[in-house]
Order: structure tokens, then C-alpha cells, then sequence
């Protein structure tokens, strides 16, 4: 049962990398049915929690839409073979789950220093901290998955301490 336990939670990684690529997907689909409320809805739901990382892939030169969906579904892939054989993918493993988690983890940064208005050049003394710009409390698609590949990343650092307590 802990292996299971385990090896779902690896899976996380692999489902950002899956909901990335079907982000991407998306983006051809909308230009191709413009009016098609199944398109809008797959775009605007995936649109929050996708956004920044994509446009980030989409930027590098000679990337576009049909490479970056490949590139996304064979790391969606890859990551699927990771986590069913741990312990032959350890550093793969745990790079895999970090850029991840960098991935995700980039639209709650984002969304932190988006703020209206000229008031934090004004008057910076009366700025406070604000937790609600998080996609916790705006997408629960995006905090499933922040947590998922947060978890992967933490099973990961499991596997590297352990293997150098035992070596």
C-alpha cells in the first residue's frame, strides 16, 4: 500500500506536464472553433495555472505551439516511467520534479507582485502581506496541483536522503 501511496504521488510531475500539453492543445483548438464552448471552457479553466510557464516555453525562439505540445506530453511521459521505477531514475527523478514545481509554482509569484494602482511606489510603508493572491484560494485545479508536484518533490528528496544515509 506505501508503494502505491508513493508511486501516485511521484505521478504528480507528470500531470502538470499533461495539463500543460492539453493547455497548449487548447490554444490551436480555440483558433480553430472559435464559438465552441468546450474549447473556451478547456482554455479558461487551464489558462490560470498554465499560463506563465507556457508563455515562457512559447518565447524561446524556434519553440512554437505543435513542438512545445510534444515536448510537454514526452515529459508527461517520462515521468510516468520515472515514477514506476524510482530507484533507477533517482537524479531524473528529482529534476523532473522540481522543474515542475518551479513550473507551477510560477503563476503564485507571478500573481504576487501584480497589484494595481501606484500606491506600493507611494506609500511603502503601508503595504501588507496578502495571501489571497494565490491560486489556493482562486483555482483548485492549481492547488491540486501545486500540492501533487510538491508532494513528488518531497518524495524525491526522501529518496536522495535515504540513499546517502545508506551509502
Amino acid at each position: 500500500m506505501r508503494i502505491a501511496i508513493f508511486t501516485l504521488m511521484r505521478l504528480g510531475p507528470s500531470l502538470a506536464y499533461a495539463i500543460a500539453s492539453n493547455f497548449v492543445l487548447s490554444i490551436p483548438l480555440l483558433e480553430s472553433h472559435p464559438s465552441s464552448a468546450f474549447a473556451w471552457w478547456l482554455h479558461m479553466t487551464l489558462l490560470p495555472v498554465m499560463r506563465e510557464p507556457i508563455y515562457l516555453l512559447l518565447a524561446v525562439p524556434g519553440v512554437g505551439i505543435w513542438s512545445a505540445a510534444v515536448l510537454l506530453t514526452l515529459a508527461s511521459i517520462f515521468g510516468i516511467r520515472v515514477a514506476m521505477q524510482p530507484q533507477r531514475h533517482r537524479r531524473s527523478g528529482f529534476i523532473h520534479a522540481h522543474i515542475a514545481l518551479i513550473a507551477t509554482g510560477l503563476p503564485m509569484g507571478r500573481g504576487a507582485v501584480a497589484q494595481a494602482g501606484l500606491s506600493e511606489f507611494a506609500l511603502p510603508q503601508f503595504q501588507q502581506g496578502d495571501w489571497s493572491f494565490l491560486p489556493l484560494s482562486h483555482s483548485p485545479l492549481g492547488t491540486f496541483l501545486f500540492i501533487s508536484v510538491f508532494l513528488a518533490c518531497i518524495c524525491s528528496h526522501l529518496t536522495v536522503i535515504k540513499r546517502a544515509i545508506s551509502a
